[in-house]
This record gives structure tokens, C-alpha cells and sequence, in this order.
């Protein structure tokens, strides 16, 4: 199952050709859940200034992502955002928000289908940042998020058994501080994949209250994804296992360490003998939440 992973060039080089649509309003909402909602907090890296404050005057555009179509904290939301006027741009492979953006007349953003939304995230990154890009001005290479999973292939591989066998066993907490969105995939996947508990931190906020929980918390492993100078503070005090970025570049980080981090999962769900499309509670969450929000 590592392939799913390490093919993202080709599903990149596919996201690519979706079509997009202009964005109107300067005041961009996101709204999204789970491998959904991450790629608004990844896009951010790139300095979009996407809100993820969803309260809705008309003025703004909300952006709403959920690769099954059926999420119901973002169906609440869409209904909200339309209900005030708002612009809004969906990105979807199919369900009820597909069914509702043609029945009022949204934009939409279909994304191929068949595949568990955290194995989808070149589908749904690439057409978001080609969109905020353009609104704000930044000029980016779309073509290096493609690049980076291709050049740092090898390295991914042996990366992520590395990391496999010092995770398992242990309770990964994953910190950064530009990169924050990136830390909180990883604990994702291996949460999804592996079933296994990880859990994120922001750097510096951990220096000053979280570091003091590892003097009686043996079963803990810290670990860094570097991206700027204050983070190396963080590992000399833990002595943290460090994650590197493969390069000094956005995009290719971007790509190629969420790469990694689903590699890494697979790994650790290899080791634990647990297959990583195998659900147990998530079903049942979804369910209760339909309930809760009356989406039928």
C-alpha cells in the first residue's frame, strides 16, 4: 500500500488539469474536516490567509472541502454561507454537497472519486492553492509539489521504516512551528492508518508548558519537523527525533513530507499487523453527527 503514497506525482500531474474558478471576496473562509480540512491549514503555509472563523455576513467567499461530499460539519456550513449570500466554491468527488451545489447553482470543483480522503490530498491541495494563489498574488511553480514527491522518493522509503521502528510502541508527539499543519498530518495518518495514538504541538506554546510532561511521561517520544530555528530549542531540550525537510523549498516540503508521513503510517501499521482501511469508531462518529446535525 506504500505505492498510494509514493504515486502522488501522478495524481498531482492529474490535479493539475481540474478546472478551477475565480474567487471573488478578499475575506476567503475554509471550511473542512479531517483529511479534508488539512489542506486549508497546509495552504496557509504558502501564506493564503485562509479563516477558518465561519461566520457569514455575505461578504466573504467560503471555500468548502470534503472529498466524500458528505461531512456534515461543512454541509452546515455551505447551508449557513448561502443562506447569507455568500460566495461559495465547493471541492468534492461527489454526495450531498455535489447534489446541492447543482441543485443552487454553486461553483464546483469535482475531484476524482475511489479513494479514502487521506490518499486524495493532491486532488483536493492542488485545486485550493491554484485558486488562493491567484486571488492573492503569489506566484507559485504548481509543478514542484509533483517534483518533490519524485526527487525525495528513495529518501521517503528509508525515512519512513526508520521512523516506523522507533515510533511503534511509544506515543509520538509531533511539533513545529511554520510547518504545524504538516505535525498534525503525521499525527493523523498514524492515528488513521496505523491506529495508533499520536498527538501535535506548536512550537514555541510547548516550550512553555507542554516539555515539562516528558519528566513523567516515559512512554512519550518527541518528534520535530524542522522548519525554522526555534524549533532545534525544542529538540535539544528532548532530544527529540528530528525530521528533516528534503528541501528548501514550500511546495516540494509540502508534497514530499506528507508522503513520508503516510508511508510512515503504513509502516507502523505493518508492524502492528492492522490494516489501515479498516475502521472501527469513525463510522460510528459520522453516524451520531448526521444525527446530531439532522444531515440526512
Amino acid at each position: 500500500m506504500d505505492e498510494i503514497y509514493l504515486n502522488w506525482d501522478r495524481m498531482f500531474d492529474e490535479a493539475y488539469r481540474i478546472p478551477i474558478h475565480e474567487i471573488k471576496n478578499d475575506n476567503i473562509v475554509f471550511s473542512g474536516i479531517g483529511g479534508s480540512g488539512i489542506v486549508g491549514e497546509i495552504a496557509n503555509i504558502l501564506g493564503v490567509e485562509l479563516s477558518f472563523k465561519r461566520k457569514f455576513t455575505g461578504k466573504e467567499s467560503l471555500v468548502a472541502v470534503s472529498y466524500s461530499g458528505t461531512t456534515s460539519e461543512t454541509i452546515v456550513d455551505v447551508e449557513n454561507a448561502v443562506k447569507a449570500g455568500s460566495e461559495v466554491i465547493i471541492i468534492t468527488s461527489g454526495g450531498i454537497l455535489e447534489k446541492f451545489a447543482k441543485e443552487k447553482s454553486l461553483k464546483l470543483i469535482n475531484v476524482p472519486s475511489g479513494f479514502q480522503t487521506r490518499y486524495a490530498f493532491p486532488y483536493l491541495f492542488t485545486p485550493l492553492i491554484k485558486m488562493t494563489t491567484k486571488k492573492r498574488g503569489i506566484k507559485i511553480n504548481e509543478t514542484e509539489l509533483k517534483e518533490g514527491v519524485v526527487e525525495a522518493k528513495e529518501k521517503i522509503k528509508a525515512d519512513a521504516s526508520r521512523l516506523a521502528e522507533l515510533l511503534i510502541n511509544r506515543i509520538p508527539v509531533i511539533y513545529s512551528s511554520k510547518y504545524l499543519a504538516i505535525a498534525k498530518r503525521f499525527k493523523q495518518e498514524i492515528n488513521e492508518n496505523a491506529k495508533h495514538p499520536a498527538f501535535y504541538g506548536e512550537i514555541p506554546e510547548i516550550n512553555h508548558n507542554e516539555i515539562e510532561s516528558y519528566v513523567h511521561g516515559p512512554s512519550l517520544v518527541s518528534v520535530i519537523v524542522e522548519s525554522s530555528e526555534i524549533d532545534k530549542i525544542t529538540e535539544d531540550v528532548l532530544n527529540s527525533i528530528v525530521i528533516k525537510p528534503y528541501f528548501s523549498n514550500d511546495l516540494k516540503n509540502i508534497s514530499s513530507l506528507l508522503a513520508l508521513a503516510g508511508v510512515t503510517s503504513l509502516e507502523m501499521a505493518k508492524k502492528i499487523n492492522e490494516k489501515p482501511d479498516k475502521l472501527y469508531n469513525i463510522p460510528k462518529a459520522r453516524q451520531l453527527t448526521s444525527k446530531l446535525f439532522r444531515i440526512n
